[in-house]
């Protein structure tokens, strides 16, 4: 199990990328991506790599032979040959390698996306992130406030990949309640979300959805759809937490 020192080294030299927009309207975004386990194999870097305004320049990942249950994966090797870019045991290496980057796709166990985000930021790169965000509420406004600085001081964008928001449902639903108000003020939220995963969250064999890692309590469903859940909750109602239990 890859821990969270493996990705990130100290002194990292930051590569500052070109801004936003001169990557958009000049030239493909360069990306690397953290992370060759089965999703990422399976979505994130195929997606990617067919994306006409991206390019992958960098893998990153610790394990040469990433290993899943659920499916045969590459080695790092041969992702580097099939996509067509060097890859890194750490994101410290990739920093310091005269690789130009506009941003990074995190995409690695739940516990390491503190650490990965915040060096992300501090070099200078805008962030995509899978959700869940952090294993920790402190981590998760550290990176918040984090993100937000960045924002405002280098117009760098920090998302989570809440991708459940970004669907059509998704979209009316939000231009009825939130944005139109057609159901009046949001007093309650009730919410229930079926998804057929047991064979996901109940095979002790996918620790990464059944074995806790950094200061998560638990893990399983729980954390894998209560983010999307809690996403659409907030997205579709235009609501805002007050304060963590």
């Amino acid at each position: 199990r890859r821990s969270r020192s493996s990705l990130v080294r100290a002194n990292a030299r930051p590569i500052a990328p070109l801004s936003l927009r001169d990557s958009m309207s000049q030239r493909k975004a360069r990306i690397a991506v953290l992370g060759a386990g089965w999703w990422s194999q399976g979505w994130h870097l195929p997606h990617l790599s067919r994306h006409p305004e991206a390019e992958i320049v960098a893998i990153v990942e610790p394990n040469p032979h990433p290993r899943s249950a659920i499916n045969e994966l590459e080695s790092t090797a041969a992702l580097g040959e099939r996509y067509g870019c060097p890859v890194f045991s750490s994101l410290a290496d990739a920093l310091a390698s005269p690789l130009r980057l506009d941003g990074l796709l995190v995409c690695t166990s739940h516990a390491s996306h503190f650490e990965l985000g915040i060096a992300g930021l501090r070099a200078g790169l805008h962030v995509l992130m899978e959700k869940p965000m952090t294993t920790d509420p402190e981590e998760a406004l550290g990176l918040a406030a984090a993100a937000a600085a960045a924002e405002r001081d280098q117009g760098l964008a920090f998302l989570i990949n809440n991708t459940a928001n970004y669907r059509a449902q998704s979209r009316a639903a939000a231009a009825l309640v939130r944005e139109r108000r057609r159901v009046g003020r949001v007093q309650h939220v009730q919410c229930c979300m079926h998804s057929a995963l047991l064979w996901l969250f109940d095979d002790p064999s996918n620790e990464g959805w059944t074995r806790s890692t950094g200061r998560m309590s638990g893990n399983g469903f729980g954390w894998g759809q209560l983010s999307h859940l809690l996403a659409f909750v907030f997205h579709v109602g235009g609501l805002c937490p007050t304060r963590k239990a």
